[in-house]
């Protein structure tokens, strides 16, 4: 296949593409989720459930919008998001709004990435250029898009991709540790239809993580970024003028209060504009007497917690930090004492998880001293940034990336339990998480426990 340069003018598109339409959900999870926001919106105000439509505003198109901008091209935005999972028909309305040679940046999740490759590829074959990048990029193959880029963006890296036509892979190398620096100013005008539209609005202090869990999939673990305070600033301007009615914000750091210097920077850019309130996440042995002050300041009245599972040798095989189930106890006491309320994220289908750490982390849930407000319920999934994935990589069964969701049964073997089992206890978490709160769940289920052999069909 003849693959296009994108010409002088280095026109370029940011284009949304839509989630394949995904089985209906599984009653259990549907009406826990119901009760979940029902009880959410009950106590932060502003919080709604938006129907038939994204959850929150694609981020990285603002980012991408405010790097065009920095390199003296015009972001276009073409947001598909609600058309149709058809490549054709989604080709068809790209076609109608671009030229040929014209650069179309795709940044696909796993449940669209399949979505994603079939589209580029017909766009390459129609005479566009395709910059493909995001999470995922890792599995795609040759000529699955006119470049693949790996790693951070850049302006400056994006300027010289686009520049040098987009043609091959390219592969940022991570920055391991502290130190680095975002400066860079997103553009949200792109976004001003999703004015009203979400719930929330999603802002970074500071991106990466220096904890070392093996199950995140988070592109920058292990490394640590902060937002510059200017450009903090001017992002949090850009949510006034293109959302002034939005009043919760979800601080999307990865682990709340690991950069000291990102909490003070967001102290200083809200200390003016009372009206917000926050939802942050952060790791429990993150939590200090300094850092719940700095959040009460801030306006924070959610804040998620990294659990994950009461059972501290699969902790300890996945890398997971923790002093164990009594040092939760009172660090949720602690933050629900200063006024906020805390959500539990709990994780199931973990590739070494047995019965016994699924029991253990039942009777955690179940501890009368267990003050948790609400639950995060996930099921593990080997996404291809977690440190997990290469162990993994033989055992997955299941490569169609439309089934790699964090509410379904597992895309690949577990050692101790069949995926059958292994989503059986996700499920039965997910039961007694609905209790706590107050729900109807369906009765408890009781599984045994038997080890599955792996077997591979990697495309």
């Amino acid at each position: 296949m003849t693959q296009a340069a994108v010409p002088r003018s280095r026109d370029a598109v940011i284009v949304q593409l839509p989630f394949p339409a995904m089985a209906t959900p599984l009653r259990a999870i549907r009406d826990y989720y119901r009760d979940y926001s029902t009880r959410f919106a009950e106590a932060v105000k502003d919080y709604y459930v938006p129907e038939g439509r994204l959850w929150e505003l694609p981020l990285w198109v603002a980012h991408l919008a405010g790097m065009l901008s920095e390199i003296g091209i015009a972001p276009r935005f073409v947001d598909l998001s609600g058309a149709p999972c058809d490549p054709d028909t989604l080709v068809a309305s790209i076609l109608a709004e671009t030229a040929p040679g014209t650069a179309v940046l795709l940044s696909p999740l796993a449940q669209n990435f399949d979505l994603a490759r079939d589209v580029s590829r017909q766009l390459m074959a129609a005479g566009r250029a395709t910059l493909l990048g995001g999470n995922m990029t890792g599995l795609a193959a040759p000529g699955d898009a006119t470049h693949v880029h790996q790693g951070i963006v850049t302006p400056d890296r994006l300027a010289a991709l686009l520049d040098g036509g987009l043609v091959g892979l390219s592969r940022v190398a991570p920055q391991r540790g502290r130190g680095g620096r975002v400066g860079w100013r997103p553009d949200y005008s792109l976004l001003s239809p999703y004015r009203g539209q979400v719930p929330m609005l999603r802002l970074n202090a500071s991106h990466g993580c220096l904890f070392r869990c093996t199950f995140c999939g988070d592109s920058w673990s292990r490394q640590l970024y902060v937002v510059e305070r200017e450009a903090l600033e001017y992002e949090v301007g850009q949510f006034e003028r293109h959302f002034p009615e939005s009043r919760l914000i979800y601080i999307g750091d990865k682990t709340f209060g690991q950069s000291r210097e990102a909490v003070a920077n967001l102290l200083e850019v809200f200390a003016g504009r009372p009206r917000y309130a926050f939802i942050v996440q952060t790791h429990v042995l993150q939590v200090d007497a300094d850092l719940i002050e700095a959040m009460r300041r801030l306006g924070v009245v959610v804040v998620e917690l990294g659990f994950e599972s009461a059972d501290g040798e699969l902790l300890q095989a996945e890398a997971k930090s923790s002093r164990g189930p009594q040092h939760y106890h009172e660090v949720i006491e602690a933050i629900s004492r200063a006024g906020m309320k805390v959500v539990l994220n709990v994780m199931g289908g973990l590739p070494h998880e047995q019965r016994r750490s699924h029991d253990q982390t039942v009777a955690f849930l179940e501890d009368p001293r267990s003050t948790a407000w609400l639950y995060n319920l996930y099921s593990f999934v080997p996404y291809p940034l977690t440190p997990l994935f290469p162990e993994l990589r033989d055992r997955i069964h299941d490569w169609s990336f439309a089934n790699w969701r964090e509410d379904a049964r597992p895309v690949f073997h577990p050692y101790h339990l069949s995926t059958d089992e292994s989503f059986a206890l996700f499920l039965d978490k997910l039961a007694v998480a609905h209790r706590r709160i107050g729900g109807r769940p369906a009765p408890r289920l009781r599984v045994d426990s038997t080890p599955s052999r792996p077997s591979a069909h990697e495309p």
